[in-house]
């Protein structure tokens, strides 16, 4: 029998650990018929298999994502009949098996300076994997769609745009920051991996062309431990000027959502997003955002959000100065954000997610075997 096969090894870590932990309780039970796989790692499985040991089966996978072990590993329990649904572009190129797959970006091909030289190899091998196998290809924004499109020759008919959503706790988050007092002193935070293409060097080189015109603090929530290509001049220029700018390497949830709507505004001055969920989650929280125009910024935040040129020092600190002085903007962008914010939902990523698995299962499981 054709069952679905989910690659969860990513579960718990931040961007896709944050869809998987919201697709998985939607999407195993809606396809539990399938009687679904759920591979991860070995110290995730009993966690894993508390939650889904009634509508899924959990199996151990050791290789590490997107390490060489993984470039030429198997699926386990991945069989020739199955589909398996990885949720990046880290496809197993030694099973051969029929493949859907999530595309958030495609960095390393766009702009491999950024992403980190040699990448740009295997990220074609896994796409041609994927333009021979996928049977349903999931983008989280029209922006990777388009790069998937062009950069991958893939089949539009097969390629479906499945937008991000946000947890209900950041809504919650903007109405209790609606009857809290604001902090003595008032922040902006950035939320994000320290990786080049998130551009915060150029942000603290533009705050330090302002930081003396304005009482704000910047708060960067950015995760810089084990992480490959980390943003070294940006690790050196917070340290530099560390009496205006905090550096928290990771935070819990709940911490994160108070930090985030507490903060007078956002800054997610991107130099390329597949996405940019911290921008629509603090536009949720009812946080005024500044976004680099750039990427899939534009697109998720609209016509609710302030943008700078993100490769410009001078837009970005005079977006930060034009932010930190005008209330009035804020509070119309900070409205703004919230409508728009509600128009991104997870049931809904779940509901045409959930559509075409069931008909690529359907599909394979027609094909005699």
């Amino acid at each position: 029998m054709t069952r679905l096969v989910i690659d969860a090894r990513l579960a718990g870590h931040s961007g896709i650990g944050t869809y998987l932990s919201e697709l998985l309780p939607r999407v195993v039970p809606a396809l539990a018929a399938w009687r679904p796989a759920i591979l991860c790692a070995a110290a995730r499985r009993s966690e894993l298999t508390a939650r889904f040991a009634r509508d899924a089966d959990v199996v151990s996978w050791d290789a590490a994502p997107l390490s060489v072990a993984d470039l030429w590993s198997s699926a386990p329990v991945a069989g020739p009949h199955d589909l398996l649904w990885t949720p990046h572009f880290n496809v197993p190129l030694r099973s051969l098996g029929a493949l859907a797959v999530t595309l958030h970006d495609l960095l390393p091909l766009t702009a491999p300076a950024l992403a980190g030289y040699g990448r740009s190899l295997p990220l074609r091998a896994w796409l041609r994997a994927i333009r021979g196998r996928a049977r349903a290809v999931f983008c989280v924004s029209e922006f990777t769609r388009g790069e998937a499109l062009r950069l991958a020759a893939l089949d539009p008919e097969l390629v479906h745009v499945t937008a991000l959503g946000v947890d209900r706790a950041w809504h919650v988050a903007a109405e209790a920051a609606a009857s809290n007092a604001q902090p003595a002193t008032p922040t902006m935070i950035f939320v994000g991996l320290l990786k080049p293409h998130k551009n915060v060097s150029r942000l603290l080189r533009a705050f330090a062309r302002v930081r003396d015109r304005i009482a704000h603090r910047l708060v960067l929530v950015a995760r810089h431990h084990g992480i490959r290509n980390v943003d070294r001049e940006a690790l050196a220029l917070a340290a530099q000027h560390a009496d205006r700018v905090d550096l928290v390497a990771d935070l819990p949830f709940a911490e994160l959502v108070a930090r985030v709507a507490s903060a007078q505004f956002a800054v997610q001055p991107s130099l390329h997003e597949g996405f940019g969920l911290p921008a629509l989650e603090a536009m949720a929280a009812g946080v005024p955002v500044l976004a680099g125009r750039a990427g899939a910024l534009p697109e998720v935040c609209g016509d609710a959000a302030l943008y700078c040129d993100p490769l410009s020092e001078d837009s970005i600190a005079e977006s930060l100065l034009l932010l930190a002085s005008n209330p009035a903007l804020r509070l119309q962008l900070a409205a703004a954000g919230r409508a728009r914010a509600r128009s991104f939902s997870w049931d809904s990523c779940t509901a045409t997610t959930t559509l075409e698995l069931t008909r690529a299962l359907r599909r394979l499981h027609e094909v005699p075997q």
